[in-house]
């Protein structure tokens, strides 16, 4: 049996060892490596070594069929070897080579590859040393059935592993993740070994390989490796990849590291737990040692037999703690079902919480709130801390994750960190150094936070039940009961029938109260008097707002009887003003009850009467009282049904028509212009009085497209009276406040659209608006008014003298002309306080020149002193009524006005 080659002769001419390049093309120098092609198995690459076992030259061999090289009995036993292979790979078989040097025995092995089926050869080889231990293998495995601890276990069979292989020294490393790597038993053949340099683990980059090849043997490490040749492999164009190689050398990395601790040999077995590469056994000697095959066949089953055996004893302690962590788990959701909060159901299960997830210090920031267990830094410190560093994460998880080796910690000394996140809250559980988070813990964590996630999940929803049950029964406002609580409760009183009242208190006047003080400063009001409120009701009736400005009470238990007790002490609740922004609001508000009379009513229906109870006192006055009654609803009826009447007659252009009074110029008895009014006539109710449908107009916001109307038609009209004119009169129309409301007509646009298209000029109309319409208008009439005036249309004052407007708000606007209101005109005669009134007003007309216009004159005693006071015009009964279109032209084309005011031939009595 021809002996490998000495290393050291094999070294002529090769690199020195410090600069190996440590490549995948190269193989340890003891044994041989051929690459063979096609169904002849040719060769087409060999390692430099093979010229040695074939006894020719490379170049000689290379295109030969494998047989030249290990002999033809050696190349039909791996013919027929190949062809029952595995997809994985070949042997080791042992098999004997005849070549040019003789006669070997030899391991044969191979696996494919994409240049194709690499062949190693390794001398087979037997050290006496090991006999013994491979006697007494056998009884070695069945001992460690019965070891039920992982250092024991890893202790057995890391001394067995020495005594088998008869290296110096066997270790056996375990490997945890991110963590270092930690050494869990070592064997020694003698104290001089194990005084030598301390072993340093594997570095990550060397453990991948581990994964590729479960037994590795080094026999010198300090032997340079032979390359194969030649260097690109002729199928691929590339350099072969012997990383799947037995006879794969150390790398550089690997050599250093074994030199540092004057190691020649190693052998390795990789630990894979449940295809987990749990760590590994390692062998090492001092000098080289070789080791037979069927030794490391024993050595690599021994790694396989305490893969299984660590395995079986890692689950069932990961089922023990996993079972102790369950029943940890299920005690923690309890404790954290028996509390509103998450985060005090958290403290109140510190206890559990240590004992499944062990830790030094626990940090909680949840629901706007943060803890710190024993006064540390807050979640906000550790957060930090995890948002700087490497973290590991999962679902919900995150941890600190330290190279290994690393001992970092933060000030306070702790340096592992884990962050069970639920939603943008925070569970922070800290560690001192040296204390990792294991897979079974981050498990475990894993299982807290679904336990979390479902407890948020279900306090969220209870939270958001309430809400909406807040929300759907009760007033944002006030925190009264709403609208809805309280037909639910008097539904409940009437179907157990009893007798009950319910009473609506309307603010009045609250939707100017509110246009004033804005939206804000309107809710802090009704706030405040929500709170007076609760003090004027009794314990057992029940208080809610119901509308804007609208509140109500369910009187139970005699509710009618005290009605009047709760009219004054809503009275003396309101009497004292309400302290709002710098400044005192006085509210009143106007009662309106209804009593449950003992036949069949519905909640709604009583509700609504209370409110049309309540309106009617408003409506009289405010801060007053009233008892429902079936006329309310009547009228309330009655003005509905005005409403859709009214609105079919201006949309329909049917019904409402314009009538015209004339305007006399006092000086010279001539005609000088037309007021014109709106008249409706019903189709069943016949004619409407303006006193009835103009408020019900105001009311519903009708009065905008009446005014519209009528103003369109007067214009038309007075275009037909002045075509043929030489001295024009003109029309006036009275305006609505609501018309000089921007959100509802820009004023100035429509009457300039609707001259342009009658024809109408400027000078020809005339607007009329009231004193209580500028009032009311607010802060929108100058400059309607303006507008107005700047398209050349006459402005007139309406009702002077019966409003509020002072001199010099009046002064400011751009009017024309006042018109005098007829109670002033009525009261002139027989009285001289009257008298001395309109003397004044036309005074004060003349200083501030300005038209005046005389209403109401209905007898020619009136004409007379208001000519001689110097009116200019006049409007009444005394001249005409107002008359129908057709009688209003007659008057202008047919009839000459006298110097007395009445047309020819007629009398003021016609």
């Amino acid at each position: 049996m021809v002996t490998p080659p000495d290393p050291v002769s094999l070294s002529d001419g090769q690199p020195a060892a410090s600069s190996w390049p440590g490549l995948m093309d190269h193989i340890q120098p003891h044994g041989w490596l051929l690459v063979l092609q096609g169904d002849d198995l040719r060769i087409i690459q060999a390692s430099a070594n093979v010229e040695l076992l074939a006894g020719q030259p490379l170049a000689a061999i290379l295109g030969q069929p494998v047989r030249a090289v290990i002999g033809r009995a050696a190349a039909n036993l791996l013919g027929r070897a190949l062809a029952k292979a595995e997809p994985d790979g070949l042997g080791p078989l042992p098999v004997t080579v005849v070549s040019g040097r003789g006669r070997h025995r030899v391991a044969m092995q191979g696996h494919w590859d994409a240049g194709g089926f690499v062949l190693e050869l390794e001398p087979l080889s037997m050290g006496n040393a090991a006999n013994g231990a491979i006697n007494g293998f056998g009884t070695a495995i069945r001992r460690y059935r019965h070891i039920s601890d992982v250092a024991a276990l890893s202790a057995a069979i890391t001394h067995d592993a020495r005594l088998l292989t008869g290296f110096d020294r066997a270790l056996m490393v375990r490997l945890a993740g991110a963590a270092p790597p930690e050494v869990v038993a070592v064997s020694c053949a003698s104290a001089a070994v194990e005084d030598g340099p301390p072993f340093q683990p594997l570095p990550p980059s060397i453990l991948a390989l581990l994964e590729l090849n479960r037994v590795r043997l080094l026999l010198d490490i300090h032997a340079p490796p032979v390359p194969v040749l030649p260097v690109l492999n002729p199928v691929t164009g590339q350099p072969i990849n012997l990383s799947r190689a037995a006879l794969r050398p150390a790398t550089r990395m690997f050599e250093a590291h074994a030199r540092a601790r004057g190691v020649r040999t190693v052998l390795i077995v990789s630990i894979l737990c449940g295809g987990r590469l749990w760590g590994y056994l390692w062998c090492e000697s001092r000098r080289p040692h070789s080791v037979g095959l069927h030794v490391r066949a024993l050595f690599e089953g021994l790694g396989e037999i305490a893969a299984a055996q660590i395995g079986a004893l890692e689950e069932r302690t990961i089922t023990v703690l996993r079972s102790a962590a369950n029943r940890g788990l299920a005690r923690m959701g309890r404790l954290l079902r028996e509390h509103a909060s998450l985060i005090d159901g958290i403290a109140a299960a510190r206890t559990v919480l240590g004992e499944i997830l062990p830790h030094d210090q626990m940090a909680i920031s949840m629901d706007g709130r943060s803890w710190s267990s024993g006064g540390g830094p807050s979640p906000a410190h550790w957060l930090r801390l995890l948002d700087a560093a490497a973290t590991g994460r999962r679902d919900g998880l995150r941890w600190i994750e330290r190279a290994a080796g690393s001992v970092d910690q933060d000030e306070i000394g702790m340096a592992d960190v884990l962050d069970i996140e639920l939603h943008g809250s925070h569970l922070l559980l800290l560690r001192q150094a040296g204390r990792r988070w294991s897979p079974l813990e981050l498990e475990v964590a894993q299982e807290l936070h679904h336990l979390l996630a479902d407890r948020h999940a279900e306090l969220y929803r209870r939270r958001t039940e309430q809400q909406l049950h807040k929300l759907a029964n009760f007033d944002r406002t006030t925190g009264l009961p709403n609208r809805d609580h309280l037909l639910r409760a008097l539904e409940q009183a009437l179907a157990v029938g009893m007798e009950v009242a319910v009473a609506v208190i309307g603010l009045d006047r609250f939707r100017y109260v509110k246009a004033a003080l804005g939206e804000a400063a309107s809710d802090q009001l009704l706030a405040a008097v929500g709170q007076r409120l609760r003090g004027a009701v009794s314990a057992g009736d029940l208080l809610a707002r119901i509308d804007t400005g609208e509140f109500a009470v369910l009187l139970v238990e005699d509710g009618a009887a005290r009605f009047d007790a709760l009219a004054a002490a809503v009275r003396d609740a309101l009497r004292t003003s309400f302290p709002l922004e710098d400044r005192e609001i006085f509210v009143t508000g106007s009662l309106g009850v209804v009593t449950h009379c003992g036949k069949e009513e519905a909640a709604a229906e009583m509700l609504r009467d209370a409110e049309i109870a309540s309106a009617e006192a408003e409506a009289a006055g405010g801060g007053g009282r009233r008892v429902f009654d079936a006329a309310m609803r009547a009228r309330l009826t009655e003005r509905h049904d005005l409403y859709d009447r009214l609105r079919q007659a201006i949309q329909g252009n049917d019904g409402v028509r314009v009538v015209y009074q004339p305007i006399i110029r006092l000086s010279d008895g001539k005609l000088a212009g037309f007021e014109a009014l709106a008249r409706w006539t019903d189709p069943e109710r016949g004619p409407i009085p303006p006193t009835i449908f103009v408020p019900v107009a105001e009311e519903t916001g009708l009065i905008v497209p009446l005014g519209n109307h009528i103003l369109v038609q007067a214009c038309r009209q007075v275009v037909r009276w002045n075509r043929d004119r030489q001295q024009p009169i003109y029309v006036s129309v009275n305006l609505s406040p609501y018309q000089l409301d921007p959100s509802r007509l820009d004023i100035a646009r429509w009457v300039q659209g609707v001259l342009e298209m009658t024809g109408c000029k400027p000078e020809w109309l005339h607007l009329e608006i009231t004193e209580s319409g500028l009032i009311g208008s607010g802060g929108a009439a100058p400059g309607a008014l303006k507008s107005l005036r700047a398209l050349g249309v006459a402005l007139a004052i309406d009702d002077f003298g019966t409003g509020y407007s002072s001199l010099a708000y009046l002064q400011e606007l751009p009017v024309d002309t006042i018109k005098i209101d007829r109670s002033f005109v009525t009261r002139m005669e027989g009285s001289e306080k009257g008298l001395a009134l309109v003397s004044a007003i036309l005074h004060i007309a003349g200083i501030m020149e300005y038209g005046v216009v005389a209403e109401g004159v209905e007898n020619p005693a009136q004409a007379s002193l208001l000519r001689e006071m110097g009116c200019d015009r006049a409007q009444g009964y005394h001249y005409a009524k107002p008359l129908e279109q057709d009688m209003a032209t007659a008057m202008v084309y047919e009839y000459d006005i006298g110097a007395n005011g009445l047309p020819s031939g007629a009398s003021a009595t016609a």
